[in-house]
């Protein structure tokens, strides 16, 4: 059951049956706990992770996966995610003490794997890492980076949605240092947490090699 998956035994948790496919679960899951907003969110960063796919010869599969599952701990609060990563002795950043929803992609990734029963380290990786990024990124983590803020869940259309896609057209790399250059530039970040600055300069740095060898 999804109790037994949990990291902790949450009583709010509305439990859902399931089916083995991840798009009906996921959506059965979320919408059983008012998540309506983050079910559309995710089936949006989905179809945008899919058209990266195709543009980057990535296994669309594995980015579909990713899309629906990234948020999937919108369900537990974020008060609940840090105790537990407090109780288990886990790595907590300071970003993560001051503003405890940045684990929820953390927490996803444990959920994707003890409840919806994902092995695929690739899967998990990217979920893990889909709101900060890391460094040494895989061409999926940073496919779902760019997916999720390029179909972010707040109104409108995002302010860097225009720079972000015009890099995406160069490569990976340049879309996820644009994004990341632009929420530091423009200080829409909280407090930003040591992967995103350590995605930064790794970023830099590999783009300034492939420069060079461009020369």
């Amino acid at each position: 059951s999804l109790h037994d998956a949990l990291p902790i035994y949450y009583k709010y948790i509305n439990i859902i049956q399931i089916t083995g496919d991840i798009v009906v679960d996921v959506n059965n899951l979320l919408l059983a706990n008012n998540e309506e907003k983050t079910s559309k969110h995710v089936m949006a960063v989905a179809n945008t992770n899919s058209k990266i796919a195709e543009k980057y010869g990535l296994d669309k599969n594995i980015c579909i996966i990713s899309g629906y599952l990234h948020d999937i701990s919108a369900v537990i609060q974020p008060s609940d995610m840090l105790t537990y990563m407090f109780e288990n002795n886990l790595f907590v950043d300071e970003s993560e003490i001051k503003y405890p929803f940045i684990l929820h992609q953390r927490i996803s990734r444990l959920l994707a794997k003890t409840f919806f029963n994902i092995d695929d380290e690739i899967i998990l990786s990217a979920i893990e890492c889909h709101t900060t990024l890391k460094p040494n990124p895989s061409k999926y983590d940073m496919a779902l980076f760019i997916a999720d803020k390029l179909s972010w869940d707040q109104k409108g259309t995002p302010p860097f949605y225009d720079v972000v896609s015009e890099s995406l057209s160069l490569s990976l790399e340049e879309a996820c240092l644009t994004y990341i250059n632009y929420i530091i530039d423009n200080g829409m970040i909280l407090h930003p947490h040591s992967w995103l600055i350590e995605s930064k300069e790794y970023l830099e740095k590999v783009l300034s090699i492939t420069q060079n060898q461009l020369i």
